[in-house]
């Protein structure tokens, strides 16, 4: 499925996203990676495209949306390694 969202709550839980700049893919990963640079990471310390748009939220939204994206990364990590 492909969806195109105008806000980033909408996709924060998808299994990859898709950043494009100019026409041109500029990052595709999982939410939680584009927005850190190690998975031990708290908070966002990545300077991506999708990481600056994040943060150009007020703070509590960040966490919220970091939070988010970290608990369904790690959820998805568990069931990969349980199949």
């Amino acid at each position: 499925m492909i969806t195109i969202a105008h806000r980033i709550s909408t996709v924060i839980d998808a299994d990859r996203i898709l950043v494009m700049d100019k026409g041109k893919v500029a990052e595709y990963d999982h939410p939680f990676k584009l927005l850190t640079l190690k998975d031990t990471d708290t908070e966002i310390t990545s300077e991506g495209y999708f990481a600056k748009m994040v943060k150009a939220y007020a703070e509590d939204e960040q966490k919220w949306l970091f939070t988010i994206a970290k608990n369904h990364y790690f959820k998805e990590s568990l069931v990969a390694f349980d199949t």
